[in-house]
């Protein structure tokens, strides 16, 4: 049959979970992702759910470096909590009420732009108890931010082996929806090799994290922060390179010890426009976007989530703020340029370390026409 999914179990030393067959003939993929600023049609955006890691986890005071010292103290307070028992003084309500506020604002924009929106399976603890064990609930756990378990390059997804250990477990949430996307016979879908869950991350064990990886046609950066704790390394990016390198040129992006993921310090709202921050790029900016049009900010704009912004197509932005930051500035630029900004609110998110970016998983995106950067001439 035409749409028969063709299981494959092996391969599992390089990583593969589940391969399909792409026939001659097949229509349009049902997950795809050609380009970063491609128009945005399908949208995983994360659940409020989640637990703070205990202060005996033996990551967590690496992961606190690249939070400011506000939020990095906030976090030491509220260690080993649930979400839905850190109730903020000021406003009365939890952590897990102000984070879906945010959420539902941030999905009444994409819904309004014709994005269609899903959202992952809750997450327990009696669930991680049952399907992981006790013992890792020293990570806690953490769904609001579902960028980093996974990738879409093209017609592919990739599950990934984080090193950010707090996000491990979330893939769970994900999985009726990548079985019912996956299914379509167009689709490749992979996973890497797992690491156990409560040890220290061994500088050869490959990692990576949605946050590092940014698509750009046939060209993939890879982010690889110096913190030895969070985000993707230099193993992790020889993976990928292994697994889609005969037909994409991956390309290892260095990143200053204070930065989480690729996507903090740089954002392409559109083909030839970047929003950078130079400092955090240790060997300068990629050779492919360094004579693009730049919009530039500081480390300390970096520290406050200012840069991770959502394209949903070449003409509308989503942009967070927060009552550090309020954005103005990158908004301005982007409108004097003819994007038309969306604002939302995400303070909670921020304080969690990440934000629009982080919040989403994009599955579709398409670019009907030429309007890349390449078929510009520039």
């Amino acid at each position: 049959m035409k749409n028969m999914i063709m299981v494959v179990s092996a391969l599992l030393a390089f990583g593969v979970f589940w391969v399909s067959a792409r026939p001659a003939n097949a229509g349009e993929p049902s997950v795809s992702v050609d380009y970063e600023y491609g128009d945005l049609k399908e949208v995983i955006v994360g659940l409020p759910y989640g637990m703070s890691p205990s202060l005996e986890a033996k990551w967590f005071a690496d992961a606190l470096k690249v939070l400011p010292d506000d939020e990095a103290e906030y976090a030491r307070k509220t260690a080993g909590m649930l979400w839905t028992e850190m109730i903020n003084p000021e406003t009365g309500k939890s952590e897990t009420q102000m984070l879906e506020e945010e959420n539902q604002a941030f999905i009444a924009i994409l819904e309004s732009l014709g994005v269609k929106v899903y959202r992952p399976a809750e997450i327990t603890v009696g669930f991680i108890k049952k399907h992981y064990g006790a013992d890792v609930l020293l990570n806690g756990f953490s769904q609001d931010f579902p960028r980093d378990n996974m990738a879409v390059i093209g017609n592919n997804v990739i599950e990934f082996n984080l090193r950010t250990a707090i996000r491990k477990v979330d893939i769970s949430g994900f999985r009726d929806i990548l079985s019912e996307k996956c299914s379509d016979s167009t689709v490749k879908w992979f996973s890497m090799p797992h690491t156990e869950l409560l040890e220290p991350a061994r500088a050869d064990t490959p990692f990576l994290e949605g946050g590092d990886v940014i698509v750009l046609g046939k060209t993939v950066f890879v982010g690889n922060t110096e913190n030895p704790s969070v985000g993707s390394n230099e193993a992790g990016y020889k993976w990928l390179k292994n697994i889609v390198g005969d037909r994409y040129t991956v390309k290892r992006i260095r990143l200053v010890e204070s930065v989480l993921h690729l996507d903090c310090v740089l954002s392409v709202p559109r083909s030839g426009l970047a929003i950078v921050c130079e400092k955090a790029f240790i060997d300068g900016l990629p050779e492919e976007i360094k004579d693009w049009d730049l919009i530039r900010v500081s480390l300390d704009d970096v520290k406050r989530l200012a840069v991770n912004g959502l394209p949903v197509d070449s003409q509308n932005y989503v942009l967070s703020y927060n009552l550090h930051n309020d954005n103005r500035f990158i908004q301005t630029e982007l409108e004097r340029r003819g994007i038309k900004v969306h604002r939302v609110f995400f303070g909670t998110h921020n304080g969690q370390g990440g934000s629009l970016r982080c919040a989403t998983q994009p599955l579709k995106r398409e670019v009907k026409t030429a309007k890349t950067h390449e078929s510009q001439g520039k």
